[in-house]
């Protein structure tokens, strides 16, 4: 009796080995990753790169062999993560990344090189541009196309939920309130400024300038400290659905 009960319980534990493996190869077979077509259609493959090769078009170079025009792909998954296709404007990348991925709401982000053509400093010569990377947010919904994270369009797609209607009203209120407090203290240290260029030898610096300087200061604290009240809408959003 004791014999055919270890010898069940191997049997057993070949088969569910040998399920294991065949799921295994079966994922290796089809691919750890894949790209989403424009048509829906899902390809996997084990090796993805978006490829941007000079004097040739760009393109996905799956498993180092099959090529497919990024114009005709929604989305991808690879070792980097999930993208997806970014329809807004056309200064964007054509693809945005996913940081926050959700039951219904999901943030993406991608960035841009913004150029500047004033006459401030430039550590490469005086009066040439200077360029700088732009981080623009994303969102979407239930896996629809991504649009701009702004106020406006949050309100719209988490409109069905008051928790988060709540922070993007708090929101609201707080960037109204750091307009204020931003010009306050801009405007006292544009006129503690003046007011010592013009008594320069008298006086000194003036006291409107340390409180203007002050003001913006303790602003830019503050809102360091601040958690994203639009990130945390999307947050609390995801959350009571799983509720």
């Amino acid at each position: 009796m004791k014999k055919l009960f270890y010898l069940i319980l191997f049997f057993l534990t070949t088969g569910f080995t040998a399920n294991a493996q065949i799921g295994e190869i079966e994922n290796t077979r089809q691919g750890r990753y894949f790209i989403k077509q424009q048509n829906g259609q899902v390809i996997y493959a084990n090796k993805i790169r978006l490829r941007s090769p000079l004097f040739k078009q760009n393109h996905f170079l799956l498993d180092d062999s099959l090529q497919y025009n990024p114009s005709t792909v929604a989305a991808f998954q690879n070792e980097d993560g999930y993208f997806a296709r970014v329809d807004y404007g056309n200064s964007y990348d054509d693809f945005a990344k996913r940081v926050l991925d959700g039951p219904r709401i999901d943030k993406f982000y991608t960035s841009r090189t913004v150029y500047d053509y004033g006459y401030g400093y430039n550590p490469y010569g005086y009066g040439g541009p200077r360029s700088s990377r732009r981080r623009i947010n994303f969102f979407s919904k239930d896996d629809g196309p991504l649009y701009l994270l702004d106020y406006n369009n949050l309100r719209e797609a988490l409109a069905d939920n008051a928790a988060s209607m709540n922070i993007l009203q708090q929101y609201r209120r707080n960037k109204v309130i750091n307009t204020g407090v931003s010009i306050v203290g801009a405007g006292l240290l544009a006129v503690g400024s003046l007011s010592s260029i013009q008594n320069s030898g008298n006086t000194g610096v003036s006291p409107l300038v340390y409180a203007g300087a002050g003001i913006l200061g303790a602003q830019l604290v503050i809102n360091l400290f601040q958690k994203d009240k639009l990130t945390q809408a999307m947050e609390v959003y995801n959350y009571q659905v799983q509720q």
